[in-house]
């Protein structure tokens, strides 16, 4: 994370510490734990929450004493981090049962020591991210923008790759067995690209609605002319895009770039073009998965059906599977999100936004770090180290979404509410008083995770066998026995792909099986 960023050195002056190494290592310790390695892998999941947080903020921000003052001592919690994460390692009989209890009592000390600073963030991040949050939101998300809907300050930011010189390295090919359209015909199909055509926004293109004249809808993105990386971005997804043929990825339908630049790519890219460039795709008309799992009414199919979500996922694993297998080398998404996931018109899942993809050259591969916050693989986000399991740690992710209907990290209300919901849950279970006690207190040990991201949350619960606590209400509000032991499946699952060490995570064909036969427990439900 941070050697990809180039911010170590500042972060450490500024912070007093070298946040970056110590982050590395304790996730190393963890993976390498012996004794207490749950535990261990919390507490890790939480110094990488803390490191994702902070080398998003601007060094300027970092400058200030009022922002300065209440980082003081992160330096003292990380050590101590990493300290007690390493007397986990490989010990005596004797000396586990010396310090059993002692080291149960520091986990909590130093958990809430960490908590305690990743309860700051969201007053930092407000005078620094969230003002920046318009200009990166989320692209290709139809309708998103449309009838004055803003962007959330809940959206994640995106890590891209700045104007530089250390872009992804990606080949151009000319697309083929797609249409090329001058750039006469897509201002014509889009009304000259008139603002009630926009249907999303991002940092670096738009994307509008159009008609062809030959009646078909179509998403015309136009990409902006003043920056390199919106060029990369394009050339990457028509490189990609144009060899593809999957009924769970979104179809290239065309490309436009400036006429007298064909003949001499890839010359083009280093030169800025008024016209702009242009990608023409499929109109996907349900919009994202992301705007049916954070929509408040149970109006939408997906909201209320765990056998639509279930099949979404299983589509979306297909995708993934295709990536890693169609060519002769595996593709890495890298932004593997529920914002890119859109619903066709039968609410089947077209994985889009491949402007971040690229091909995988094996194990010493190295790219600037990418992706989106609370998505990202562990080892990736530290090193810049690609390995093809990154995209399952992503859908893992994007599978304990699915499961609680919750984003990537969890707001205050949302926590509010996840906890009156648990506590009627108990209620209506009947619990002996002392089971609810033992819940209260671990309520108040969970309440410290407010504000972090979904994994660090859910996959503690998921594994003390206690996912009803999390479990989306909407599709059911008392599940029937075989949508609990599928939404248990899918859970074990997620658990399994979001796990520190990419080595233990499962391959996308076992999750894919693992999925199917979830879809099997619930294919009796509407």
């Amino acid at each position: 994370m941070w050697n990809a960023l180039g911010q170590a050195a500042t972060v450490a002056q500024l912070v007093g510490a070298d946040v970056g190494g110590l982050i590395t290592m304790i996730i190393q310790a963890a993976i390498r734990a012996q004794q207490n390695k749950k535990e261990c892998e919390q507490l890790a999941r939480r110094v990488f929450t803390v490191g994702e947080l902070l080398q998003h903020l601007d060094p300027e921000v970092l400058r200030r004493p009022e922002i300065r003052r209440p980082l003081a001592g992160l330096d003292d919690a990380l050590r101590e981090a990493h300290e007690l994460v390493m007397a986990c390692q490989d010990k005596s009989a004797v000396y586990r049962l010396v310090l059993a209890g002692r080291q149960a009592e520091k986990f909590r000390d130093v958990q809430s020591r960490i908590d305690s600073y990743l309860l700051l963030f969201p007053v930092i991040s407000h005078l620094d991210v969230t003002r920046r949050l318009d200009r990166i939101y989320n692209i290709l998300l139809p309708n998103d923008t449309v009838a004055g809907t803003s962007t959330s300050s809940l959206s994640m930011p995106q890590i891209t790759v700045q104007d530089s010189q250390d872009a992804p390295n990606i080949d151009w090919k000319e697309p083929h067995e797609v249409q090329v359209f001058t750039f006469k015909e897509l201002p014509v199909a889009s009304n000259n690209f008139a603002p009630d055509k926009k249907i999303a926004q991002g940092g670096f293109s738009s994307v509008y609605k159009g008609r062809l004249r030959d009646g078909r809808e179509v998403a015309i993105k136009r990409a902006s002319h003043s920056s390199k990386q919106a060029v990369e971005e394009f050339k990457a997804e028509a490189t990609i895009l144009h060899s593809i043929s999957h009924k769970h990825i979104v179809r290239l339908f065309g490309y436009c770039v400036p006429q007298e630049k064909r003949q001499l790519l890839p010359k083009f890219w280093k030169q800025s073009e008024k016209q702009g460039h242009l990608l023409v795709y499929d109109l996907i008309e349900n919009r994202s998965l992301d705007i049916h799992l954070r929509s408040e009414t149970s109006s939408s199919p997906v909201a209320r059906s765990w056998k639509m979500r279930i099949e979404i996922l299983l589509g979306v694993s297909r995708a993934i599977e295709h990536l890693q297998s169609y060519a002769e080398r595996p593709m890495i998404h890298r932004d593997i999100k529920p914002s890119n996931i859109l619903l066709d018109e039968s609410w089947a899942p077209r994985l889009t936004d491949f402007g971040l993809a690229l091909t995988w050259e094996g194990p010493d591969h190295e790219e600037r770090v990418c992706g989106t916050l609370g998505y990202l693989a562990m080892e990736y986000g530290l090193t810049g180290i690609l390995n093809p399991t990154i995209d399952i740690y992503s859908f893992g992710v994007v599978m304990l979404q699915v499961l609680t209907g919750k984003q990537a990290y969890l707001s205050e209300e949302e926590w509010e509410e996840m906890k009156r919901r648990g506590t009627r849950a108990e209620e209506k279970r009947e619990v002996r008083e002392e089971e609810r006690d033992e819940c209260e207190e671990d309520e108040e040990t969970e309440e410290r995770a407010a504000k972090q991201d979904l994994a660090n949350f859910a996959v503690p619960l998921i594994e003390a066998g206690e996912l009803w606590k999390v479990l989306d209400r909407r599709p059911a509000a008392e599940p029937m026995p075989r949508q609990l032991e599928a939404a248990e499946l899918v859970a074990q699952a997620a658990v399994h792909c979001v796990s520190l060490d990419w080595m233990a995570r499962p391959s996308i064909s076992e999750v894919m099986a693992t999925l199917e036969t979830a879809l099997e427990l619930v294919r009796g439900d509407g």
